[in-house]
């Protein structure tokens, strides 16, 4: 696969620098965006072994200033790869949580999705075509009270996706959403959830799901929330028409029978 080009944010480390060296290997131009210089100059040195073009964005993704003049210089995106994202570190209750912190969270994940979805969208409108990656979480829907602020951001981005994937799609423009499991990353160590655990996900898994979709091979399970930390993809992608029928893997209310005027069974 060449050709193309990718704005990976959160692109200074983890699963964000991971997925920016895979898409480089396979063959596509990368606009790196972060925070921090000095991460951003790891990944981009390790991009540019494989021969493509790479640009640094240094960027905060929760302000839409920096965020539109970081997509401005990335030029013309194929390929935007939400990755950016904070976890409650205090692991309280809602009512627990100290204000500043649980919303600092709460915005780096929707605020900053929705201030790159808001700069790269019309440009892929005006071209035609596109694919919009967000990185999410099981913890969408598998609640767990230690992180409130980044389980309800993760909902909130499933619902997003949810409305947006039709009239996105009727302009060329596929969204997925995919979940990555518990990667070994310096985020998810500091997570007491994780203490201990030895059964890491490969990161090699969300890598290689972003290659598959970067190369199109995924665009029949678009609009669909994919947990490739565990999901069989070639499986899924067996049954997507069975998938899109049902609207499976996707974010909407079960009525509770077929009398329920809300949603009706489907027929």
């Amino acid at each position: 696969m060449t050709g193309g080009r990718a704005l990976i944010t959160g692109a200074g480390g983890g699963i964000g620098s991971a997925i920016a060296r895979a898409l480089a290997e396979a063959g596509l131009s990368v606009a790196l965006l972060g925070r921090r210089p000095e991460p951003l100059a790891r990944t981009a040195r390790a991009c540019a072994r494989f021969g493509v073009p790479v640009v640094e964005l240094q960027a905060d993704v929760t302000d839409p200033a920096q965020v539109r003049a970081a997509v401005d210089a990335a030029g013309p995106v194929d390929l935007l790869v939400n990755n950016a994202g904070a976890v409650d570190r205090h692991e309280v209750p809602l009512w627990e949580a100290e204000p500043g912190q649980w919303w600092d969270t709460y915005e780096t994940n929707v605020r900053g999705t929705v201030n790159l979805c808001r700069a790269v969208l019309p440009g892929m409108i005006d071209r035609g075509g596109g694919r919009v990656v967000t990185i999410n979480s099981v913890l969408a829907v598998r609640h767990d009270p230690r992180y409130s602020a980044y389980s309800a951001s993760k909902l909130a981005l499933l619902g997003l996706s949810g409305m947006v994937a039709e009239p996105l799609r009727q302009h060329g423009i596929l969204v997925f959403d995919l979940s990555p499991g518990m990667v070994r990353t310096d985020l998810t160590l500091g997570m007491s959830v994780c203490e201990g655990r030895t059964d890491w996900t490969p990161v090699e898994r969300i890598t290689a799901a972003l290659v598959r979709l970067a190369a199109g091979e995924l665009d029949p399970l678009a609009g669909r929330f994919l947990h490739v930390g565990v999901d069989d993809l070639d499986r899924l992608l067996a049954d997507a028409a069975r998938l899109a029928a049902t609207g499976a893997r996707t974010l909407r209310l079960t009525g509770y029978g077929p009398e329920d005027p809300l949603v009706p069974l489907p027929s």
